[in-house]
């Protein structure tokens, strides 16, 4: 009777042992194990933010534009932005600024490529500057590259005309760059050092609009060798297009 009892005891002892292991296990499982996936996912969460963060910045400063302001007439009071994405990221134009007035825009450009904004209609006011700045989705923003648009008189001026001369380079190469029409020419072409491998940039200004040449020569061993597709024909017409036009030449292939 007694070793019966004894038997009985330790048999409840050992049901409440397993009893009370299941229940830390319970426990352990809704509690502390949900505990650990909620703070794994959101360390998960916090890496993919910081590295979100991380992209979404160097994409911003890879992020370069160009823009051209010209109105659509001499004496228009509305204006068009040309904008050239010359980085190499997509971009986004959300906002033109003139003087201090914006314009809400939505326009996404691919790298390389370009758009024409507007037109936007300005309050004209005789001796007044209008200067355009280009806000990207991203939060940076572009002046114009154009010169300063100024409105004199009841027409539209601009101080200068150009022609903007970019050759894709490769390898420290030399080049020279000249802009000519049927009655002028670069007094001196423009002679690159050779120095590196990045782009070579020129701008060339002209005295009047019509029809210009561009030639683009490349040093390869002792000559200099024109560049395939040069020399570039073309037409400035200011206003209703850009004062500056850009002109692209590759040299790597040379």
């Amino acid at each position: 009777m007694h070793s019966s009892h004894i038997m009985c005891h330790k048999r409840r002892r050992g049901i409440s042992t397993i009893m009370g292991t299941l229940i830390f296990v319970g426990i352990l499982f809704t509690s502390i194990i949900p505990m650990y996936i909620v703070m794994k996912q959101a360390d998960n969460i916090y890496t993919r933010n910081v590295h979100e963060i991380g992209v979404s910045d160097q994409d911003r400063a890879r992020e370069a534009i160009e823009a051209y302001t010209y109105p659509l007439t001499s004496t228009s009071n509305q204006l068009n932005v040309k904008v050239t994405n010359t980085g190499v990221v997509p971009v986004k134009i959300v906002r033109v600024w003139i003087n201090d007035v914006s314009y809400s825009v939505s326009t996404s450009i691919a790298s390389q490529g370009s758009a024409v904004l507007g037109p936007f209609t300005v309050t004209l006011q005789n001796g007044k500057a209008y200067v355009t700045t280009v806000t990207t989705e991203r939060g940076n923003s572009f002046a114009s590259t154009s010169p300063t648009l100024f409105y004199i008189n009841n027409y539209w001026f601009t101080p200068s005309l150009g022609i903007h001369v970019i050759v894709l380079n490769q390898a420290a190469a030399k080049y020279k760059i000249r802009v000519y029409n049927t009655t002028w020419t670069s007094p001196k072409p423009y002679e690159t050092l050779g120095t590196d491998n990045d782009d070579i940039e020129w701008m060339e200004l002209v005295l009047t609009q019509g029809n210009y040449g561009v030639e683009v020569k490349k040093k390869v061993g002792g000559s200099w060798v024109d560049l395939p597709s040069t020399p570039i024909l073309v037409t400035i017409v200011w206003p209703g297009v850009s004062p500056v036009i850009n002109v692209v030449a590759d040299g790597r292939g040379t």
